[in-house]
């Protein structure tokens, strides 16, 4: 088989079969190594670094064919070809001493031949890696331990760069806010002291420029009548996640999220609702940033305070303490959080 063969077919070959191709291997690892993505020879051989160098293009190039390789990935090797763009080197640098891993388990549950320690400050190139739980799966370009290139190492004691810009662990900047449209549930027309499950909703929503299903009234109304119609419970968080996601969107529900998570997500730009306990039945909210003491939400009821909740006073861009957020948002410890994006 040759790569040509793939173009405008529907063929599949996994790391297997293509182990078993050995014409096929040699042409994927010269293009390969052309773009500097795996070191010569090339000597047909489908192992573990051609397949994580294979991995890291198709990653790069959005190939989505991950596991197998199809049309998809072949035009984009031979295009690759053809331009004969070299990729930029990754690089690792453990920041103290740790421990390379053959699975990504206690050390403890390891023999001696399956982990080897490395002293901190020393620099690697990789091939590719990818977060494995705790653990990046890395795989070394040069530096082999019994024979081995890929191997596991704790995310807290490494360092990666890409075009010598670190790109694990991610900086986080200290203030951030998104611009989510705010809907206050009072001017809902249906229930509108009872529904800032469906507002908090359509905030998100709106943002991320949802398709509405009708294009009269409000989109907070139009969820709340598309819930009725469809059955859903609006105080069910499993039901919002289905709204959501009919509305061609994605929502991660979480029941023990972390305030990191929170922030990670608002980072990316995609705004979070919180479950609360900001009234004695309940309370959802919308973050749309954070800075060093708290989060920015919009609260559809208003402003809160320990005294009372000023439903006069706009809820848009409140800033909640972390304590708040804790005592408010996870009284058992436990954070409620739909991660919504598209």
């Amino acid at each position: 088989m040759e790569l040509k063969d793939f173009l405008g077919t529907d063929l599949k070959y996994d790391v297997k079969t293509l182990s078993d191709d050995k014409h096929l291997t040699c042409e994927i690892q010269a293009i390969l190594i052309d773009l500097n993505m795996l070191n010569p020879p090339v000597d047909g051989i489908f192992g573990p670094l051609t397949t994580a160098a294979l991995h890291r293009f198709q990653v790069e190039q959005k190939s989505g064919e991950p596991g197998y390789l199809g049309a998809k990935t072949i035009k984009k090797l031979l295009d690759a070809k053809e331009a004969n763009i070299p990729a930029a080197p990754i690089i690792l640098k453990t920041t103290k001493e740790t421990i390379l891993k053959s699975r990504p388990l206690k050390s403890s549950l390891l023999t001696d031949s399956e982990k080897h320690q490395i002293s901190a400050n020393q620099e690697f190139e990789l091939l590719a890696y990818v977060l494995v739980r705790n653990y990046f799966r890395v795989a070394f370009r040069s530096y082999k331990y019994n024979s081995l290139g890929v191997w596991y190492i704790h995310e807290t004691n490494i360092e990666i760069y890409e075009n010598n810009q670190v790109v694990h662990p991610k900086l986080k900047p200290e203030n951030i806010r998104i611009k989510v449209p705010y809907k206050r549930k009072g001017d809902d027309w249906y229930n509108p002291t009872g529904i800032c499950n469906i507002t908090s909703i359509a905030s998100c929503l709106e943002f991320l420029e949802a398709n509405r299903k009708s294009n009269y009234g409000k989109f907070e109304d139009e969820l709340y009548e598309y819930a009725l119609s469809q059955g859903y419970s609006r105080h069910n968080p499993y039901h919002l996640v289905k709204i959501v996601r009919d509305y061609g969107c994605r929502d991660t529900f979480k029941t023990h999220a972390t305030i990191q998570e929170v922030q990670d997500s608002l980072i990316a730009g995609s705004p979070v609702a919180i479950h609360s306990y900001f009234t004695s039945f309940g309370h959802l909210i919308v973050g749309v940033g954070f800075d060093n003491e708290g989060l920015f939400i919009h609260d559809p009821y208003g402003e809160w305070s320990s005294t009372e909740y000023r439903i006069d006073l706009s809820g848009a861009y409140l800033h909640y303490s972390y304590e708040l957020i804790r005592n408010a948002c996870m009284p058992d410890g436990n954070l409620w959080v739909h991660f919504i994006s598209k």
